[in-house]
C-alpha cells in the first residue's frame, strides 16, 4: 500500500463513519418524537400545523431533535392571515414533560 492508497482507504472509513453517525442521529431524533404530521406544535414563538418532519443536529448540539414545518397558526388555533409558514424545532417545546 502506497501513501495514496492510504489516503483514499481512509478517506473511505471516514465517509462510512459520517454515514452511520447519521443514520445514528436519525434514528434518535425519531425515537424521541411525540408529534406527527397533522399535530399542533407548539413552542416559545407559537403553534405550527406540522406538514413535514425532518430532525437536525451534530457534533455541536447537545441532542438530535426533529424540526417541524408547517403553516404558524394564531392563539385561537387557525392559520394566520398570511399563511405563513416556518420551522419549529423539538428542543423548544413548549409542553415537555
Amino acid at each position: 500500500m502506497n501513501y495514496e492508497q492510504y489516503q483514499e482507504r481512509l478517506r473511505e472509513v471516514r465517509r462510512e463513519s459520517e454515514i452511520k453517525q447519521r443514520e445514528l442521529l436519525i434514528e434518535y431524533a425519531l425515537a424521541n418524537n411525540n408529534y406527527k404530521i397533522g399535530d399542533v406544535f407548539t413552542d416559545h414563538i407559537g403553534s405550527v400545523l406540522i406538514e413535514k418532519i425532518k430532525t437536525h443536529g451534530g457534533a455541536s448540539y447537545d441532542k438530535p431533535c426533529c424540526v417541524y414545518f408547517g403553516l404558524e397558526l394564531k392563539k385561537d388555533g387557525t392559520p394566520r392571515k398570511d399563511l405563513s409558514k416556518r420551522d419549529a424545532y423539538q428542543s423548544n417545546d413548549v409542553n415537555k414533560s
